[in-house]
């Protein structure tokens, strides 16, 4: 090895050790010398660390609410919850549908071809889940009126460009998945050399049987999407009537570092914090972030 070659190891060899010391403090900053000790010797992982938490009237948060929180939290994770389950009820049927219709399809199909099978969201199916974001945006713009002591507006006039859009990522999202999982299965079974009725049969069976949890996540991640934009709505609505905006991560008791980060950032427009659900979130759309309005005590 030449002279510049072991100079420059030495200097990614550093670098590297000044990393892993920063990653050593930053633990023993935040959990205590102890138990950043104890992660080390026995390799447990962070799980065996204790959360930081705190019961607030029946609700565990991720600390003690403010008091423009107090009035807020509630409704926030009240109307998130509702809104995941009427969500999912219809995405669950939308599902059940995809794979009735699938199935008639890839029937036809010679086992080459099954990976040309195409699903289709019915006309019934998109405009019952895009009616379910409308109310569920407008549970977003009565949740502010509510924080401000007012009486919500008239919605009629609101635009729906982005719960279009929306409607139709959602409704992608489960097609892709029974699409993906029924071309899979039905060649993994034709494969093992089980054909006609007792193939689709078999595959029908796994399909109904299979896991929906991703439903339920999918379901959560644009209901607190939704709500999100409702709020912004109603806060633009009401800008005169609004101090401040500050972006909280209240709700997330294992709040990751970005959105932990972004706790208690102020700004005077919503449009100056980071989007709720935040992007930058290591639950991604799991994230439950929100923003508060303020009311200005002046006006």
């Amino acid at each position: 090895m030449s002279l510049q070659a072991k100079v420059l190891q030495l200097k990614l060899e550093a670098a590297m050790a000044n990393r892993v010391a920063c990653g050593w403090q930053k633990l023993i900053d935040v959990h205590g010398e102890a138990k950043a000790t104890q992660f080390y010797s026995t390799h447990l992982g962070l799980n065996h660390l204790e959360k930081k938490s705190y019961d607030w009237e029946g609700m565990t948060l991720s600390r003690e609410p403010k008091e423009h929180e107090k009035i807020a939290v509630k409704g926030v994770s009240q109307a998130q919850e509702s809104a995941k389950e009427s969500i999912s009820k219809i995405l669950l049927g939308l599902r059940s549908d995809l794979i009735s219709d699938g199935l008639n399809a890839i029937k036809k199909l010679k086992p080459a071809n099954y990976h040309t099978l195409t699903l289709q969201v019915s006309a019934d199916n998109r405009t019952e889940l895009r009616d379910r974001l409308i109310k569920t945006h407008k549970q977003g713009r009565i949740l502010v009126a509510n924080e401000l002591g007012k009486k919500a507006a008239d919605p009629e006039d609101d635009e729906f460009d982005d719960l279009d859009t929306l409607t139709d990522t959602t409704d992608g999202r489960v097609v892709n998945d029974v699409q993906s999982r029924l071309v899979e299965t039905a060649l993994r079974y034709a494969t093992m050399g089980v054909a006609g009725a007792a193939l689709w049969s078999t595959v029908a069976g796994e399909l109904n049987s299979g896991s929906v949890t991703y439903i339920d996540r999918t379901a959560g991640g644009v209901a607190n999407r939704v709500i999100s934009i409702g709020r912004y709505t109603e806060m633009r609505n009401r800008a005169d009537e609004i101090g401040r905006y500050e972006y909280s991560c209240l709700l997330d008791v294992n709040s990751c570092e970005p959105c932990a980060a972004d706790d208690g950032k102020e700004a005077s427009s919503p449009d100056d914090l980071p989007s709720t659900p935040n992007v930058d979130c290591a639950g991604s759309d799991l994230c439950r972030c929100f923003i508060v309005a303020v009311m200005d005590t002046t006006a």
